[in-house]
């Protein structure tokens, strides 16, 4: 039998286990309490926060929508919009292209000032219904062009809710000219806001300012337009934006937390329900181990500790080795120039190095966790990722991606750029993962193609100067056979008679005389004409700047058109080849403007900057289309193979209605003559 002082170290022992089982109970029981009273607090913060979230995200979609009428209103009320048929093609191509982005707006129409659509941003052309009865119509009517009218949900044709917003533009004169009209597919705002789901499903809702659902998640079709009953007597204030919290008792008694925000510049409410089952059920899960462990530490609390150093001092030591190999690792793919790209089985990125966020204008945090088809062109999307698909299940460990057809991806500003990719495959703790080496190949391509084109008008100028020389040949041959060949046989004739009669003993008439030395003179015309045309003559007699200006005589009496000289730098051109070359540039331009150009007048500059001269030919003609601003033709190739002989370069700026200028800019490097002093 045991005595007393045997019992006293158990009794002790109890106790101690009693007091501590006690001390836990009663801490487990507290911490429990406050993280309810926390849980419900936090709750109470993220249901805020979360309309907070969705008051901006419903600001942003009906900012987008609001942006899109008024890129229409902005374009109607300019002088260029003010001059379209409303019903024309034009305008039907404008509604398209601002509508085109925005998949939750379904229609975009445009409506007279009597309220009848005249066009609409569909293929098929505008139905002829009229709007003039709706109060969107009569509202911006007389609210002018800054009122955004947002309208009441409306069930559509196909059974759909959709709400439609409007804005009123004007004419020149600040005339009602009509009304721009956008229609929103009401059930779209349910894939737009279901990214808003923290910890457990939240119901949202939209209402107007007087309480009329808009939309909801979960959706409540057969309430949208209607007041719904979870408002009650709650006075909605779409004025104010501030997230205020309102209680409700639904009808089963149950309590709920309705967070309610006014979307600020436009007449609509967010609603964001707060409902405590589902946040005290998570509470309820987290308590079921908490109560587990608290047991449990009452008894293993020692080996625990023991097991838990033992476990620290193991983790510590391989938490350096990982991060030694890790930062080795970092290191390894931040120095690689390429940029390196992975992704997991589901194609969605897990690597960007920085050099893939230097090509792609993304950084890296943005990058990883979102789909790898972000980086690619949409038409391309599809086709990628069977290929990716392929190689997975292909087993091959590398490959070239396409190597010999090129791969286009989509840089974060919208802009697609050639890549070379070189992938590979491997598996990471079971799962599949592909690596994607890329190198941006924009100006290798760029250079090959200019050396094509280079290397296509080369060919096309050489052929043409073969055919210009031909028919130049040909040209001669044919005036000095036809016309000076008869002009000398002419004159031959008349000298032969002349000889007979003086040897006849008779005299020739001066008419006679006078005859045969008109003949000579027609044909010592002739022959300057025909040198002249083979090279400049003016250039022999005359100065550079006298040249151009004899030139511009000649062209506009020839053309009717005002050319005007001005040629300071005129003096500094010393060499026949350069003073040639630029004569000829100048003739070129100017012929190029009487065929093309529709001008009245054209303006000749040789001016001297820096180091260069610099010949500019600018006309106020039609100007030349964007296809064709870059030196394509014959004759402009010609221009500037002339300049670039000399060490210099030709730059055409023009396009439709603007005009065209030709600039030359020539390098005078030992050309250069110094101006005598005055």
């Amino acid at each position: 039998m045991d005595t007393p002082d045997t019992d006293r170290p158990s009794h002790a022992i109890a106790a101690l286990a009693w007091l501590t089982v006690a001390l836990i109970v009663l801490a487990t029981t507290l911490l429990l309490w406050q993280m309810r009273v926390r849980e419900l607090e936090r709750a109470r913060l993220d249901t805020a926060s979360v309309a907070h979230m969705f008051r901006e995200q419903t600001q942003r979609t009906f900012e987008g929508a609001d942006a899109v009428l008024r890129g229409v209103q902005e374009r109607m009320q300019t002088t260029y919009g003010a001059t379209l048929a409303l019903d024309g093609p034009a305008v039907r191509l404008l509604l398209a292209a601002r509508l085109s982005g925005a998949p939750n707006l379904a229609e975009l129409v445009l409506a007279d000032s009597e309220g009848q659509v005249v066009n609409t941003s569909s293929p098929e052309d505008a139905s002829r219904t009229s709007i003039a009865r709706g109060e969107l119509f009569k509202a911006l009517a007389t609210g002018g062009t800054d009122l955004l009218y947002v309208d009441r949900p409306v069930r559509a044709a196909n059974g759909e809710w959709t709400m439609r917003l409007g804005r009123a533009f004007t004419d020149l004169k600040g005339r009602f000219r009509g009304v721009a009209v956008v229609t929103m597919n009401i059930p779209r705002f349910d894939h737009f806001y279901a990214w808003m789901k923290i910890e457990h499903v939240r119901p949202l809702a939209l209402y107007l300012a007087d309480g009329t659902l808009v939309a909801s998640v979960p959706q409540r079709d057969n309430l949208v337009g209607d007041r719904p009953p979870e408002l009650g007597g709650v006075k909605l204030d779409a004025r104010d934006s501030r997230v205020r919290l309102v209680t409700h008792v639904s009808g089963d008694g149950r309590e709920h937390v309705y967070a309610l925000a006014g979307v600020p510049r436009f007449p609509l409410v967010v609603s964001v329900t707060s409902d405590e089952d589902p946040v005290l059920a998570s509470w309820r899960e987290q308590s079921m181990p908490i109560v587990g462990g608290a047991v449990l530490v009452c008894l293993f609390i020692l080996i625990s500790a023991m097991v838990l150093s033992r476990e620290m001092q193991r983790k510590a030591r391989l938490a350096q080795a990982l991060r030694e190999t890790r930062d080795r690792y970092h290191r390894t793919v931040d120095s690689v120039l390429d940029a390196i790209v992975a992704v997991d089985e589901s194609q969605n990125i897990i690597l960007f190095n920085p050099a893939a966020e230097r090509m792609f204008g993304l950084m890296a945090a943005e990058a990883i966790g979102t789909p790898l088809e972000r980086l690619l062109p949409a038409r391309a999307r599809g086709r990628h990722a069977g290929h990716i698909r392929d190689f997975v299940r292909s087993g091959s460990p590398s490959r070239g991606m396409a190597p010999q057809v090129e791969t286009t991806a989509l840089r974060s500003d919208g802009t697609e750029f050639p890549v070379e990719s070189t992938i590979s495959h491997t598996i990471v703790d079971g799962k599949p993962q592909v690596t994607a080496v890329l190198r941006d190949v924009t100006e290798r391509n760029r250079a090959e193609r200019e050396l094509r084109e280079m290397n296509r008008q080369l060919r096309a100028l050489s052929t043409s100067l073969q055919n210009v020389r031909e028919e130049e040949r040909t040209r001669i041959a044919s005036e000095l056979h036809d016309e000076l060949g008869q002009q000398l046989t002419g004159l031959k004739l008349g000298l032969s008679w002349l000889g007979g009669r003086v040897k006849g003993g008779k005299h020739a008439t001066a008419e006679e005389v006078d005859t045969m030395r008109r003949q000579l003179d027609t044909a010592i015309t002739s022959v300057r004409r025909i040198a002249t045309e083979l090279r400049p003559r003016v250039l022999d007699d005359r100065t550079l700047d006298e040249a151009f200006a004899f030139q511009a005589t000649e062209f506009a009496q020839r053309s009717g058109l005002v050319v005007e000289i001005d040629t300071p730098a005129a003096s500094r051109v010393a060499s026949d080849a350069m003073a040639t070359a630029l004569y000829r540039i100048v003739q070129e331009s100017l012929t190029n403007v009487v065929r093309h150009a529709r001008a009245k007048r054209v303006d000749v500059h040789l001016t001297l900057e820096d180091s260069d001269l610099v010949l500019r030919v600018r006309d106020d003609g039609t100007g030349l289309p964007h296809e064709q601003g870059q030196a394509t033709g014959i004759g402009l190739v010609s221009m500037r193979e002339r300049a670039m002989s000399l060490g210099g370069s030709l730059v055409i700026d023009s396009g439709p209605g603007r005009g065209t200028t030709v600039e030359v800019r020539l390098p005078l490097h030992d050309d250069v003559v110094e101006e005598e002093p005055a």
